[in-house]
């Protein structure tokens, strides 16, 4: 799981180091795939091979002439870039990639649960701004309600004890 954020800078060689929780959250492997994030958002979004075959089976239960699996293959699949990490961890993104997002020497990881998300730093801080308001809201607040009942109604999250059964 990607969690947290981690601000880095752009070596001389137009490389980046992944986070170590980020590199961890991998399950050890050395492909990453980036890609421009859906949605409107101005930043990139990236995730391991595990991500991957997940939105590749996703994408192929759509029908395959269907105008949303056309939309999402372009969006996602062709657009991407399979990065190979080196041993120190880093990669390098493509430049037009940095560019079309505003990044020019810094770097902020963004954990986003199965994926991640590479932001300018300034910018994330505008969204994350926007999105902690929009926290606040009733109907996003709402919106918790059925999946957590559905959760805690199955059992609960495997290896988290449900509230106030947790030992002391």
């Amino acid at each position: 799981m990607f969690v947290s954020s981690y601000e880095s800078a752009i070596d001389a060689k137009g490389r980046v180091s992944v986070p170590a929780a980020f590199r961890a959250a991998l399950g050890g492997g050395t492909r990453v795939y980036v890609w421009p994030a859906l949605g409107g958002k101005t930043c990139l979004e990236g995730g391991g091979e595990q991500l991957m075959a997940m939105y590749q089976q996703t994408i192929m239960r759509l029908a395959p002439l269907s105008p949303e699996r056309e939309a999402l293959t372009t969006a996602i699949m062709s657009s991407l870039a399979d990065l190979k990490m080196d041993d120190p961890g880093r990669i390098k993104i493509p430049e037009d990639m940095l560019a079309s997002v505003g990044i020019t020497d810094r770097i902020l990881f963004v954990g986003a649960l199965e994926s991640f998300q590479i932001w300018e730093p300034d910018t994330y801080a505008a969204y994350r701004a926007d999105m902690a308001a929009r926290a606040t809201e009733p109907g996003v607040i709402g919106a918790l309600a059925q999946p957590y009942g559905e959760t805690v109604a199955a059992g609960g999250v495997a290896g988290i004890a449900p509230s106030g059964k947790g030992e002391d």
